[in-house]
């Protein structure tokens, strides 16, 4: 985890690093990122680091301690989590209850995780609060793992060190997504837009994203008969009117995606979309005027608009730039 840290948040794994060494950790962490970063994997990393036998800086993970932080199995080490279901507050209660009692490990450190805190009840937040401002004795320590740091108390943020988590750059989760399986032209294409491997690959198999891409694909070879694409668009992608706000999402992020690597006339290896974008350049489209239709379309989608409605005249406007 120590060169996974390094390589993917420095910033980070500098500040952890510096603090353990220098032992000012502080009393209350709040990793914050968006979704596909290693919060939590850096949380469950720093606990073992706490509690490591070595003591040597940044975890072994391979000691006993370590292993059983990584097992779930260390006594002094909770782990509240929000990704499935809110924390309430009993939950929080339960933690402190625990942590008012003498550590049961030798080590003495008591080390709370929550993740996705921004799930938390409103009561919830507010017992962590008086938590957070009466630590139970200085080695309790609080990591809370948060994807949307604005769903928390003001107040909550002010007491806590906050480390943040920058997305993946496009390479890397492109890589990430095609180390688990997922296809060289799917892991190119959703990684602009996604940041997340694990969601590139769930993504990758709905329906929707396939009819999304087929769309592209046969827009683009049809730039000069778009009236003829927009029937085709009309009756065999956005056929379904339950999913056919999702796919044209889908079918604007993907079209911008292969615009904005045009207009950075970037290399790309999946021969289609090289051809697409050789012929975009080729007609001397506007893909600036393009790029604005696509983001006044996705912007519309949030609002009570007909999909229907919004997608001919997202195309009849990009005709329009053609002349």
């Amino acid at each position: 985890m120590k060169d996974r840290l390094k390589k993917e948040q420095p910033i980070v794994y500098q500040t952890l690093k510096n603090c353990l060494k220098q032992n000012r950790l502080s009393h209350a962490l709040l990793f914050s990122g968006p979704k596909g970063t290693p919060k939590l994997q850096t949380a469950l990393f720093l606990a073992q680091s706490l509690v490591c036998e070595k003591h040597q800086g940044f975890a072994c993970e391979e000691c006993d301690s370590c292993r059983r932080v990584a097992q779930a199995t260390y006594a002094d080490v909770i782990m509240l989590d929000g990704s499935q279901k809110s924390i309430k507050k009993e939950d929080i209660l339960n933690v402190q209850h625990e942590f008012n009692k003498t550590a049961l490990e030798a080590d003495g450190h008591k080390i709370y995780i929550l993740n996705r805190a921004e799930n938390a009840t409103p009561e919830a937040l507010n017992s962590l609060l008086k938590f957070l401002e009466e630590p139970s004795g200085e080695s309790t320590i609080a990591i809370l793992v948060v994807e949307e740091m604005d769903r928390l108390l003001p107040t909550i943020i002010s007491r806590c060190q906050i480390l943040p988590f920058r997305p993946l750059d496009q390479e890397s989760c492109c890589q990430k997504a095609q180390q688990q399986g997922v296809s060289e032209e799917d892991s190119f294409l959703l990684s602009h837009f996604i940041k997340d491997a694990e969601a590139i690959a769930q993504t990758a198999q709905k329906e929707t994203y396939q009819k999304a891409l087929a769309g592209v694909r046969y827009l683009l070879s049809h730039l000069l008969q778009m009236e003829e694409a927009l029937i085709w668009l009309q009756s065999e992608v956005f056929n379904d009117r339950e999913t056919m706000k999702e796919t044209l999402l889908l079918f604007i992020d993907l079209l911008s995606a292969i615009l904005q690597d045009t207009a950075k006339q970037s290399d790309c290896s999946i021969v289609w979309i090289r051809q697409e974008m050789a012929r975009i350049r080729s007609l001397q489209i506007d893909q600036s005027r393009w790029l604005l239709i696509l983001l006044s379309t996705r912007d519309k989608c949030s609002r009570p608009f007909h999909m229907g409605l919004l997608l001919d005249q997202m195309i009849l406007e990009m005709k329009e730039v053609l002349g």
